[in-house]
């Protein structure tokens, strides 16, 4: 996949915003701020939205933003675990060196998105629909991608140890640089795939083939 993520496109100058304490309801919005060192916690608001935005080193605890929209932001060091954002839209967005693990992103539609560094284990993106997306050294063991949608998509040097992929289609999908010992896919996902040799020889045994 050689596409070209777009990257955010924030502004240089940002109102610096702290969301210590701050209350949010539903249909909530914050546009051009800088959001640094603070804590967000026990909320559940729905169609929030975020844009052009930098969150750096917030923790989010306890959170549930359904139908979150995110646009031009970017995530750096955030502690992001077992927050819930089930259905969110999420168009030109980094994460970077953040904690997903555990992280609720079911169903969500994902548009020129990129993860760095970033700690996803356990994480769901059941049903979720990526187009121009990059994992880029994250680890998403145990993750669960079932019944996504791919398009230029990429995944460098990622572990996908136990990850679930069935009924993902994986046409297009390089895992060379990766690992994917114990994942689960079907052999029709499988089409169109490019994997190692050595992970060939993994998965033809994993779907019952005797490989001498």
């Amino acid at each position: 996949m050689n596409e070209k993520i777009t990257p955010p496109k924030i502004p240089e100058s940002l109102e610096e915003m702290n969301l210590s304490g701050v209350h949010l309801v539903h249909d909530d919005a914050f546009v051009l701020i800088s959001v640094n060192n603070c804590l967000i916690e026990d909320q559940k608001a729905d169609h929030l939205t975020f844009r052009q935005c930098v969150l750096n080193n917030v923790v989010f605890r306890g959170i549930s933003f359904e139908q979150l929209d995110l646009t031009d932001v970017r995530f750096v060091n955030c502690n992001l675990s077992n927050v819930d954002f089930d259905r969110a839209i999420v168009h030109r967005v980094e994460f970077i060196g953040c904690n997903l693990m555990g992280m609720n992103f079911g169903s969500a539609t994902f548009r020129n998105v990129w993860f760095q560094e970033c700690s996803g284990s356990y994480a769901s993106f059941r049903l979720t629909d990526f187009e121009k997306v990059l994992f880029s050294h994250c680890n998403l063991k145990d993750s669960d991608f079932q019944q996504a949608k791919f398009m230029t998509t990429q995944f460098l040097d990622c572990d996908l140890k136990q990850t679930q992929m069935s009924g993902t289609p994986l046409k297009g999908i390089d895992f060379t640089s990766c690992s994917i010992d114990g994942i689960s896919v079907r052999i029709e996902d499988l089409s169109g795939a490019t994997v190692s040799a050595e992970q060939a020889v993994y998965l033809a045994k994993k779907i019952g083939l005797i490989v001498k």
